[in-house]
């Protein structure tokens, strides 16, 4: 079992390596390229990249079943054993953006303090929240959202490859009223978020606990699926 399971994660980390690479090459070169032109231009600028990368590990979170589960299954792999793979792969993610996130975001830091500047700014999410702004906190705070956002996009994925776009759109549509509704977003709110002011207090535990919980539909919804999507059936 667990030679499948470095065999599945193997692949996983295979079919990332080009989206990852061009991803990273991209953030790092726009910030460079921003970078230069304010001290080049005398002008100031603002960056926010958290942004990027949680919407980068949502649409890989939902890229991931359609990409990777009918490979899986048709190199040998059972549907446990491919689920397991994800929330590891998932987490070994979330850990990987996280780290290298912080890590350029420290690495611009020196340069505008070496520069003596305060023309290129850039913020994290860390700074929105009660959490005092330190690499420590940020890594924290990205790990979490990062491993929300793909174990999130990967049970949407799933949703489309087993109900096909009719299921999957509903699916949003009925979400989008339970958050529309005052009761049901009073309730979210309450559970995931307290106000201090203009900053946010987060549930960490609740939205790990969401995370890890969104893992168990995928596992209804796998257990007898075929390697073809609903949409292509």
């Amino acid at each position: 079992m667990l030679k499948d399971i470095k065999a599945v994660l193997y692949y996983l980390a295979v079919d990332m390596r080009f989206s990852f690479m061009v991803f990273w090459s991209i953030l790092l070169l726009s910030l460079t390229a921003m970078f230069l032109i304010v001290f080049s231009f005398d002008t100031t600028m603002v960056v926010s990249t958290s942004m990027a990368i949680y919407i980068f590990c949502g649409i890989t979170g939902f890229l991931t079943t359609r990409e990777t589960f009918p490979y899986c299954i048709k190199f040998g792999a059972t549907r446990n054993q491919y689920l397991l793979s994800v929330l590891i792969y998932c987490s070994v993610v979330a850990v990987v953006f996280s780290t290298i996130h912080v890590i350029i975001k420290s690495v611009f830091d020196g340069l505008v303090g070496m520069a003596a500047s305060g023309s290129f700014l850039t913020y994290h999410t860390v700074e929105m929240t009660t959490l005092a702004n330190t690499w420590y906190n940020q890594l924290f705070v990205d790990l979490v959202i990062c491993f929300l956002l793909l174990s999130l996009g990967f049970l949407l994925g799933t949703i489309f490859y087993r109900l096909g776009l009719i299921g999957g759109f509903g699916t949003l549509a009925l979400l989008a009223i339970a958050f529309l509704l005052p009761t049901t977003r009073d309730f979210l709110l309450d559970a995931l978020v307290d106000m201090d002011g203009w900053k946010m207090g987060l549930n960490f535990f609740m939205l790990v606990a969401i995370a890890l919980f969104s893992f168990l539909p995928n596992w209804g919804m796998l257990r007898k699926a075929s390697t073809l999507s609903s949409a292509t059936r």
